[in-house]
This record gives structure tokens, C-alpha cells and sequence, in this order.
């Protein structure tokens, strides 16, 4: 028991410090981080001068959540691709010439693509920061407080879940293939289409499956269990501030 209340007090104070810049209120923490995202997105697609400083609230979350800035990075690595692929695009659509430096022409696709990347990036390190100290399921109880329908909350938090459930399936598919497969036969773009098909078959059986066990346990499509409460009045200074400090970044940058 004495073990049980340290370990608790223990997890209270290691939180404590990374909520703090929303007043220990995980409601806060999403609202800003949608606050941010949205102040984030309102740039014009040609201002990259006014995305940068807007590198400063992950910057800020990490630093004082005492986030690994490592795993930010393997996580950014991995989304490149998606935003480069995104922002690739742009440079053959916009080739109506902007600026010229330094001899080169700099056309609007440049420069739109250029702050695709920016803003993707940022908003991405922005989310990560908060979601390595706030777990799923506290954003999923922190949406339900907030007012978001219960049924949709029921579906992230099933989703995230079973997500492993979809990558058993997928690997058991891949290692069935590579056992039938010699160098790069079998792994044309017509067979992963059906291997596709077969995933998505696969899972809708297995969702069955997992459906019917849990409603023969007793489950009423309900898992959370929070009544919907008004902002606190110190829930509201904090949204505020943040919500001042980003228009304040939108109006002087």
C-alpha cells in the first residue's frame, strides 16, 4: 500500500512540470494544440517569414516537458516522405515567376512548397511534443469532457486499439507472399492491389470477430464514462494567454 501511494505521488510530480504550461488540465492542452494548429494553417501559402516563429511553441513544449528531441526526429523522419510527396506537387502546378535571388527565379510552386514543408513539419513537432507526455487515452477523456459525441470517441480509441490487430494481419500477409515469392515475382502492383483487398477482407472478419467477444462480455458500445463539465475559470486564463500569444505571432511576424 505505502508502495502503491509513493509510486502514485511519484507520477503526480513527474507530470506535474509537463503540464504545467496548460494548468495541469489536459483539456487545456488539447484545446491549445488545436489552437495551434489552426493559427498554424491561417498562413497564406506564400509567407513562409510567418510560419517560422511558430516553430517556438514546439521548441517551447519540448524544452520544458523534457521531451526527448530524438524521437521527435525519428517521428519527423518518417512523415517526410508523406510531406515531400505533398509538396511536390506544387512545383509543376504554380511556375508563375516570384522572386529572383541571386540569378535563380524563385516561382510560386517554390515557394507554396516550400511552406507546405514548414507548416507540416511544425504542426507535426507541435503534436508529438504534447502527445509524448499526454497519453491517447487522456486526449480521447479530454475530447469526451470537451463535448465530442461519445460514439466518435469510442472509434479512436477503439481504432488505436486494435491498430496491431491490422499489422498482424498485414505482416502474416507479407510473409506469405515472400514464402511464394522468388526475387521480385509476386510483387508487382496487380498483386498488391489483391494482397490489399485481402488485408482489408481480413480485418473486417477479425473486427467481426472481436465485436462479437466483447458484446458477449457485456460491452454497450460505451467506454468512456465522463460527463461533459464548463471550463474552469483558470481553464479559460490559460486558453486565452495561448490564444493571444498566437494571434500576437500572426500579427507582428
Amino acid at each position: 500500500m505505502k508502495n502503491s501511494v509513493v509510486s502514485n505521488a511519484l507520477d503526480r510530480s513527474a507530470i506535474k512540470p509537463s503540464l504545467a504550461p496548460f494548468q495541469e488540465s489536459d483539456r487545456v492542452a488539447v484545446l491549445v494544440m488545436t489552437l495551434f494548429i489552426f493559427s498554424v494553417l491561417s498562413i497564406p501559402k506564400f509567407n513562409i517569414e510567418e510560419v517560422i516563429p511558430f516553430a517556438a511553441f514546439p521548441v517551447f513544449v519540448i524544452t520544458l516537458a523534457k521531451v526527448p528531441a530524438k524521437v521527435i526526429v525519428k517521428r519527423q523522419l518518417l512523415h517526410s516522405p508523406f510531406i515531400l510527396f505533398m509538396a511536390a506537387g506544387n512545383l509543376y502546378l504554380d511556375r508563375t515567376p516570384r522572386l529572383l535571388m541571386h540569378g535563380m527565379t524563385i516561382t510560386g510552386g517554390m515557394l507554396s512548397a516550400t511552406v507546405i514543408i514548414a507548416k507540416t513539419s511544425i504542426i507535426i513537432a507541435g503534436i508529438l511534443a504534447i502527445t509524448q507526455y499526454l497519453p491517447f487515452y487522456r486526449i480521447c477523456n479530454a475530447l469526451s469532457a470537451l463535448g465530442l459525441p461519445e460514439i466518435l470517441v469510442t472509434q479512436l480509441i477503439l481504432l488505436n486499439r486494435y491498430l496491431s490487430v491490422i499489422r498482424e494481419e498485414a505482416v502474416s500477409i507479407q510473409r506469405a507472399r515472400d514464402s511464394r515469392s522468388f526475387g521480385n515475382k509476386g510483387k508487382g502492383i496487380r498483386n498488391t492491389a489483391l494482397l490489399l483487398g485481402s488485408l482489408l477482407l481480413r480485418s473486417h472478419n477479425r473486427a467481426e470477430r472481436i465485436y462479437r467477444a466483447m458484446s458477449a462480455r457485456g460491452f454497450d458500445e460505451r467506454i468512456l464514462q465522463i460527463s461533459v463539465n464548463k471550463l474552469t475559470a483558470r481553464e479559460w486564463r490559460a486558453v486565452v494567454v495561448w490564444s493571444a500569444l498566437f494571434l500576437a505571432l500572426r500579427l507582428l511576424f
